[in-house]
This record gives C-alpha cells, structure tokens and sequence, in this order.
C-alpha cells in the first residue's frame, strides 16, 4: 500500500524547493540580467556607427545629386 503523504512533509519539501532550486534560479536570473545589459550595451554602440555611416553615405549622395542637378542646370544655361 502506498504511504500517505502529511501535510508536513509537503511543507518540508516545499521549503527544501523554496530554498534550494527557488535561490538558484534567482541566481541564474542576476547573471541573465547582467549578460543582456552587456549585449545591450555592445548592439547600443553598433548601432551607432552603423548609423553615423548612413547619414555620411546620405551625405555623399545628397551632395552628389546636388552638384549633378546644379551641374545639368548650368549647363543648359
């Protein structure tokens, strides 16, 4: 026959979950943390080169187009 199980021993094994798998998770949980604000931190700073690179190639091409245009009018002049 199967043995019944108390309230206190589920009380115990709770606890023993509580304190064991419960206080390894959280750690688990801090060095997450920490690794995604790193990667964050490194794809923040990507970003950003990636976006000063477009706006210095808009740039080229803007002032490209602009002496094109200026040079297409001036000619027809």
């Amino acid at each position: 026959m199967a043995k019944r199980i108390t309230t206190q021993e589920l009380h115990t094994e709770i606890e023993q979950i509580k304190n064991n798998h419960l206080a390894h998770m959280a750690e688990d949980i801090d060095e997450l943390k920490e690794s995604v604000k790193d990667n964050r931190e490194f794809f923040i700073g990507r970003l950003d080169r990636l976006d000063n690179r477009i706006f210095w190639i808009l740039g080229m091409v803007l002032s490209t187009l602009v002496t094109l245009v200026a040079t297409i009018i001036s000619s027809n002049m």
